[in-house]
C-alpha cells in the first residue's frame, strides 16, 4: 500500500475529519495504489474516498468504462470501485450493450454524494476534499448537511511520511535516473555536445524503465560564462546536470558536475569543499529541523570547508511531486522535517574564472539516521579520453 494509513489516521483525528476524496491523479493513486487509465491518460476524473473509520468501505470512483479494465500494476487495495456516467450509450463495465446511463450517478459529485450517503456520511460529517470546489458541490446535493473542508495541503502532509513501498519506487527512480545521467556524462566524454547529450539522457531513462521528466544541463567556460547547448567543449569547461526521472510515478532529483579533461587545483578545492561541507551538514537533517534553517547550516559548512564565497543552497522533500511537502497557496514556505521524509538539496555555485558547479543527493531520514538514496560517488566527472572518471 501506498498510502501511509496510521499518519492519515492521526492528522485525521487531529484535523476532526470523518473521511477524505482525492480527485487528481496523484492523490487518488496515492490513497488507492491504482492509476486508473481515465485519471492518468485520458482526462477523465477519478477519484478516491477514504473514510476515517476503518469499518467504512474506502472506495474508488471513476467512469464506468474504466471500471471494466484491467488496473495497472496490482490495482487498488479499496474493495468497493463504483462507476459514474461518462455519457449516455457507454455501458458498465465498459461494455456497448445497454445504450444507457439508467441507474449511474450522472457526474462525480452525484457520485460522490450517493456513497457518502451509502456509508452514512452523509449527516454531520466533517470531509476534507482535495478540490475544495468538488467538496460545496457534495455539500449542496446533500442539503448543506456536510462540512465540506479543503485539503489540498493535508494530502501533501499525509504523503510527506513514506511507507516500505513508496521507498521501493523511490530507490528504482534514484537508481534509473543516475544510470541515465552517467550515460549522458559518457557521451559528453565521447565527444557529444550538450544537446546531444540531453537527448541520451531522454532515451537512456526510458530503456531503464524511468519517465524522463526534465534534465537541466549547463555549459560553463570558466573566464567566459555559459555556452549555448551546442558549442562544442574545450578542457577545463564545466557542465551541470540536474535531472528528474520518475518511476511507477515516485519521482528523484539528482544533480552532478563533469569537467573536460582533468579538474584543476581550483576547481578541485571548491568542489572538494562543497562535497566535505555537505557530509559535515548531515547531522543537521532531522526531525523537528525547520529547511530554512537547515539551508543556514549547510551553507556555513560548505564555508567552513574551504568555499567562504558558497552563498546558499535550496531544500525541498521529493515523492510523488517535486516538492512533496505542504506548501499553501503555491508558496515554497517553510517546512518541518518529519522522520520518514525523503529530501533533496540543491547545492549551485558559479565561480567566473574557475567554471559552474552543482551537485544535489537525495536522502532519506530514518529513525534519526540520514541515508543518501542515490550513489554518493561520482558528484564529479573528469572526461577523459572518451570515458568519465569519478573525481572522489
Amino acid at each position: 500500500m501506498l498510502l501511509n494509513r496510521p499518519r492519515a489516521d492521526a492528522l485525521m483525528d487531529r484535523d476532526r475529519l470523518d473521511a477524505i476524496v482525492a480527485s487528481t491523479p496523484i492523490n487518488t493513486y496515492y490513497l488507492s495504489s491504482w492509476a486508473t487509465d481515465a485519471s492518468w491518460g485520458f482526462g477523465d476524473l477519478a477519484l478516491a474516498l477514504l473514510p476515517r473509520d476503518h469499518g467504512k468501505e474506502a472506495a474508488v470512483l471513476t467512469v464506468e468504462v474504466d471500471t471494466g479494465q484491467p488496473q495497472q500494476r496490482g490495482g487498488t487495495w479499496m474493495r468497493i470501485v463504483r462507476g459514474y456516467a461518462r455519457k449516455p450509450g457507454i455501458g458498465a463495465g465498459g461494455t456497448q450493450g445497454a445504450l444507457t446511463s439508467e441507474g449511474l450517478p450522472q457526474n462525480h459529485p452525484e457520485a460522490v454524494a450517493d456513497y457518502l450517503r451509502e456509508i452514512g456520511l452523509d449527516r454531520g460529517s466533517r470531509i476534507a476534499f482535495e478540490d475544495r470546489g468538488l467538496g460545496l458541490d457534495v455539500a449542496e446535493m446533500l442539503d448543506g448537511a456536510i462540512e465540506a473542508v479543503g485539503a489540498r495541503d493535508f494530502l501533501r502532509d499525509i504523503r510527506m511520511v513514506k511507507t516500505p513501498e513508496e521507498m521501493g519506487h523511490m530507490r528504482a527512480a534514484s537508481r534509473k535516473t543516475e544510470l541515465a545521467l552517467q550515460i549522458s556524462a559518457e557521451a559528453i566524454a565521447a565527444g557529444a555536445t550538450c544537446a546531444e547529450a540531453e537527448r541520451v539522457f531522454w532515451s537512456a531513462a526510458a530503456l531503464s524503465g524511468a519517465r524522463p521528466v526534465f534534465l537541466l544541463i549547463t555549459p560553463y567556460r570558466p573566464g567566459f560564462g555559459r555556452l549555448d547547448k551546442t558549442a562544442p567543449l574545450l578542457p577545463g569547461d564545466t557542465i551541470t546536470f540536474d535531472a528528474t526521472c520518475e518511476f511507477a510515478h515516485y519521482t528523484s532529483d539528482i544533480g552532478r558536475t563533469a569537467v573536460i579533461g582533468m579538474p584543476n587545483a581550483e576547481q578541485l578545492r571548491v568542489f572538494n569543499a562543497t562535497r566535505l561541507g555537505w557530509r559535515a551538514a548531515l547531522p543537521h537533517f532531522r526531525a523537528g529541523a525547520l529547511s530554512t534553517d537547515v539551508e543556514k547550516a549547510v551553507t556555513g559548512c560548505i564555508q567552513a570547508a574551504g568555499n567562504p564565497e558558497f552563498r546558499g543552497c535550496g531544500l525541498h522533500s521529493v515523492g510523488l511531486e517535486h516538492t512533496d511537502h505542504p506548501h499553501p497557496n503555491g508558496g515554497m514556505h517553510t517546512f518541518e522535517l518529519v522522520d520518514g521524509m525523503v529530501i533533496s538539496c540543491d547545492l549551485p555555485w558559479i565561480g567566473p574564472d574557475i567554471g559552474k558547479f552543482h551537485f544535489e543527493d537525495i536522502i532519506y531520514l530514518k529513525d534519526g539516521a540520514v541515508e543518501i538514496l542515490n550513489n554518493p560517488d561520482g558528484r564529479l566527472l573528469a572526461c577523459i579520453d572518451g570515458r568519465t572518471v569519478p573525481m572522489e
